[in-house]
């Protein structure tokens, strides 16, 4: 049989009857078509006959062909597309394929999805950042666990309705999208119909279906979300067992605080069996005191004195709105030491208890912060403004001088370091306790809770609307004030102790002087012709009355002996460089005595068998 008739064009080869191999050479299109419809020419013209159909087989192709009038698109190294008509070629611009961000994930139908179990389900109203409103969405986000047509594993699924769901979809996929890692969710696919969806691999489980909260776990989990940026109601568990944050579920309680966030735990959902997580923690021991403690300074409750007082054997409370308790000007602040709005307690019960003290259930001193280790009251020098050159005197005073180019804005903020109070009195119970013969009821224990206080210059008189009016009426101008000698001291008297002497102390709680050692005060119309500013004092916040339950009490003696630390001792506390606590009374303590004995004195101070408690009125 004769050889088909080959024809070669720059190395390329083509043959009549079956095109093995077409791979022109870079050159100009132009030639490439006329080079090839003059040899197309030269072929012999079709005929009727049952002989095989040109065949055209490109390398790099399987399974393709082309008969009749099909068409196919092939391109081969630097070329440009051409289509192939019967015996024509058309050459076309190279398409190209445009990829986006949402290619990198699975596009699954609406139909594919099955929805098996509702987890949580949330309503957008408000985009907020920082705790400022960015934008309002109106949209419901709901968690799905879903099954996927074809597909063996179940899927986690987040839906989205509403006017802003798209919006809210894409902010979500923006989100995830870009996150892969084992503590994250894993987005697996996404649906962008009308109820738009994103489909996470694996089986989620918010912690809030199988979590109990207790001490040690809370400890835990407070160290997992700040090590790891997690919000306290984003963590879930995947079917692995390991706990990973994602999106916002229902919410789960454990005791909320604060952590070291550079402390890295391990996310085995283990961790949050109390004897594994007290086990780990006992690797590292010291790294984690501070969020032990955090934790058990959170776990506080609260109880009101009126609860207390009942238990005696009359009722320590008034409802005569003649008592000087209904025009005291602080009664508002302490509100919240009693239950029921209703009554009033009696000043003289409850006005000597003192701040720095921890007390039992029959409001008996047992445990103070000691004398020598100075004050809890400290100056927020951040708020402080007109004043300079703080300095506290032996006696308790403590003087600024008058800053005379702010001397019209005076501003002091004191607080009482309750948080530092309140860890000394944790980091040593044990051993006060057991000092005392303490062995239940220790719940029962309390302090006083206290708020800030703040001391601030006011205007007395709008001065320059008097010299308007007085102008007006054809009075003579008021007289500038002459210049002030300098310097000019402002002495805080020393703060108070006691609800009794924080009465008193906020009638007058300071005074002027040129004095440097404050030995002598200026008088009101010293003041007055001098211009200095008339300052007062407000309570800023409430009173309260935090407790601890037992298991807080607990887990901190297991944690010292856990420490090699004896809990009959104060050595946990000292480490933690509090000072020790002086114990007060170590008798057991009497909760109620015969008010009938006491009636011939008038008194409820004596109701309560040594609490010290003296009569105090306004």
């Amino acid at each position: 049989m004769k050889a088909p008739a080959t024809y070669g064009f720059k190395q390329s080869l083509v043959k009549v009857g079956t095109i093995q191999r077409l791979t022109p050479s870079p050159c100009h299109p132009k030639k490439v078509l006329a080079f090839l419809t003059k040899q197309l020419a030269l072929l012999p013209p079709p005929s009727h006959s049952t002989a095989r159909p040109l065949e055209m087989s490109f390398t790099g192709c399987s399974r393709v062909s082309i008969k009749g009038k099909n068409t196919f698109n092939h391109v081969e190294g630097n070329q440009i597309n051409g289509t192939v008509h019967g015996n024509v070629i058309f050459n076309a611009g190279q398409e190209v394929v445009r990829r986006t961000k949402y290619d990198q994930f699975h596009e699954v139908i609406l139909g594919d999805v099955i929805l098996e179990k509702e987890l949580h389900s949330s309503d957008f109203d408000w985009k907020l950042k920082h705790w400022k409103v960015l934008a309002r969405h109106k949209t419901q986000r709901t968690i799905y666990t879903v099954e996927i047509v074809d597909r063996t594993t179940k899927f986690t699924a987040m839906t989205y309705e509403g006017e802003d769901a798209k919006r809210v979809w894409e902010e979500d996929f923006e989100r995830f999208s870009c996150t892969k890692n084992l503590g994250s969710f894993q987005l697996f696919g996404i649906n962008q119909s009308s109820i738009p969806m994103l489909i996470f691999h694996n089986e989620l489980i918010p912690l809030q279906h199988f979590y109990k909260s207790s001490f040690w776990s809370s400890v835990y989990l407070t160290c997992l979300v700040e090590n790891n940026g997690w919000s306290h109601t984003s963590v879930w568990m995947d079917m692995r067992g390991s706990l990973c944050g994602g999106a916002e579920g229902p919410y789960a309680y454990w005791i909320p605080s604060d952590a070291d966030g550079s402390l890295i735990v391990p996310t085995k959902a283990d961790m949050l069996k109390d004897n594994i997580c007290f086990q780990f923690f006992c690797k590292i021991r010291s790294r984690v005191d501070d969020s032990i403690l955090w934790c058990a300074h959170y776990s506080r409750g609260s109880i009101f004195l009126d609860d207390l007082l009942l238990g005696t054997a009359d009722d320590p409370r008034s409802k005569n709105p003649d008592d000087p308790v209904w025009n005291s000007t602080t009664y508002s602040y302490l509100c919240d030491l009693q239950q029921d709005p209703f009554y009033h307690l009696l000043m003289n019960i409850i006005s000597e208890l003192q701040f720095d003290t921890v007390y039992s259930p029959s409001m008996e001193a047992v445990a103070r912060w000691p004398q020598g280790a100075g004050s809890l009251w400290e100056l927020d020098q951040s708020e402080q403004r007109g004043l300079v050159d703080e300095t506290v005197l032996d006696g308790g005073l403590t003087h600024f001088m008058l800053d005379l180019t702010h001397w019209q804005n005076v501003h002091l903020e004191a607080s009482y370091n309750n948080w530092k109070l309140q860890s000394a009195w944790l980091s040593q119970s044990s051993w006060v306790f057991g000092a005392l013969n303490v062995t239940e009821g220790e719940e029962h224990f309390f302090l006083i809770d206290l708020p800030s206080l703040t001391i601030e210059s006011t205007l007395h008189e709008y001065d320059g609307l008097t010299a308007f009016f007085n102008l007006c009426d054809g009075k003579p101008p008021i007289k500038e004030t002459p210049p002030a000698p300098s310097p000019i001291y402002l002495f805080l008297h020393p703060f108070p102790k006691s609800l009794s002497e924080l009465i008193t102390w906020r009638c007058q709680p300071y005074f002027w002087s040129f004095d440097k050692t404050g030995q002598s005060g200026m008088s009101e119309e010293e003041c007055e012709k001098w211009g200095l500013p008339v300052l007062t004092s407000r309570i800023i916040g409430h009173f309260w009355v935090p407790q601890w339950p037992t298991y807080t009490y607990t887990a901190l003696q297991d944690w010292q002996e856990a420490c090699d630390f004896d809990p009959a001792t104060s050595d946990w506390a000292r480490s933690r460089r509090y000072p020790e606590f002086e114990v007060v009374s170590q008798r057991c303590f009497e909760e109620v005595v015969d008010i009938q004995e006491k009636e011939t004195s008038s008194s409820w101070w004596e109701a309560i068998v040594g609490s010290g408690i003296s009569a105090f009125g306004f």
